[in-house]
């Protein structure tokens, strides 16, 4: 008799060598392991990662359904982490980055955690990791739905999916999945609607996933022309979700500006000449009070102050003394047009 799948894990697979054997001995060394398909989608890697995690499924004695999906074309994370999606067969899914690894009780603690409270979904803390460091990163859930937006915005509760069980029949009674083409800042794009959707959503304060903050080939690690356009692609798709309901939650007017200045401050930092001021005056109906009340004080305020008194010049002497002391040796993309 085939077995209901309890769990979906999800794995995005591209160029991941060095880290990927450790991510898949992760997923199997899971102390719940029954009721598990682990769904593994390659897209086009040009090393040896599907290699490696080959090698291991075929080795593998335990009970988790290994399930490996090849792309013909090389088409980015976002479509990637849809054809998890489109073929998983959970009742719950877990987004695992293949150069993230995770704590063994993951999956049967936040799974018996969803169980128990019926839960939509299950938000863990996690590790940031470092080369020479691990730091705990808590979530704080708000008690009222009402300010999940804010939440996610603050980064309180981290805008990313590796860090979620998440009830698949949420993506589906509402249809929602990842903007195909939008490769930065996709996670926050997914959380925002899918947020908005949830009926109970709880906390489980425990890490288990251990966020690697040192694989250079990493995306958010290389801040290219298209991820700062993806950025804006995805800044229009949550302003447009999100309008539909100014006029009936002040609320939602709030998190529109402070999603709009959000997205401003890289989009400054990473441009110059002409290519800024264009991407500066996209922002121009936000006024100087505006800044002042809804976005919080800080070296963000500094940046949008500037660009709103048209001080760029200041701004990027500022920005590039403050890059050369806090990240000596890593490269800072400028663009311009």
């Amino acid at each position: 008799m085939k077995h209901k799948i309890a769990i979906s894990v999800i794995v995005p697979v591209y160029n991941v060598e060095k880290y990927v054997g450790r991510c898949i001995h992760s997923i199997m060394n899971q102390t719940y392991t029954e009721n598990v398909e682990c769904i593994i989608v390659d897209d086009c890697a040009q090393d040896s990662s599907m290699r490696i995690i080959e090698e291991l499924v075929s080795d593998y004695k335990g009970n988790i359904c290994f399930k490996l999906y090849y792309h013909k074309n090389n088409q980015g994370i976002t479509v990637t982490r849809n054809t998890g999606l489109s073929v998983s067969t959970g009742d719950y899914i877990i987004y695992i980055d293949s150069d993230d690894y995770c704590e063994p009780d993951m999956l049967e603690k936040m799974y018996a955690k969803a169980v128990v409270e019926n839960a939509d979904i299950v938000i863990a803390d996690y590790w940031e990791t470092y080369l020479n460091k691990e730091i705990y990163k808590q979530q704080i859930i708000p008690q009222k739905k009402s300010e999940y937006p804010n939440a996610l915005l603050r980064g309180t509760m981290v805008p990313a999916v590796w860090n979620k069980l998440i009830r698949r029949e949420v993506f589906i009674e509402n249809k929602l999945n990842f903007f195909e083409g939008i490769d930065m800042g996709e996670d926050t794009v997914l959380m925002h609607r899918l947020f908005f959707y949830v009926h109970k959503v709880v906390h489980l304060p425990m890490a288990f996933v251990h966020y690697v903050r040192y694989n250079s080939n990493s995306y958010c690690w290389n801040m290219s022309r298209k991820s700062l356009c993806d950025m804006l692609a995805g800044e229009k798709i949550l302003v447009d979700f999100y309008s539909r309901f100014i006029t009936t939650d002040n609320n939602i007017r709030a998190v529109v500006y402070r999603l709009r200045m959000q997205n401003q401050i890289p989009l400054l930092l990473h441009s110059k000449g002409q290519l800024q001021k264009k991407w500066n005056s996209l922002y121009s109906d936000i006024k100087m009070i505006d800044i002042l009340r809804f976005y919080p004080l800080g070296a963000g305020t500094i940046i949008l102050l500037l660009a709103k008194m048209n001080m760029l010049p200041v701004l990027n002497g500022l920005s590039f003394i403050q890059h050369r002391l806090l990240h000596p040796k890593r490269k800072y993309s400028v663009y311009a047009e």
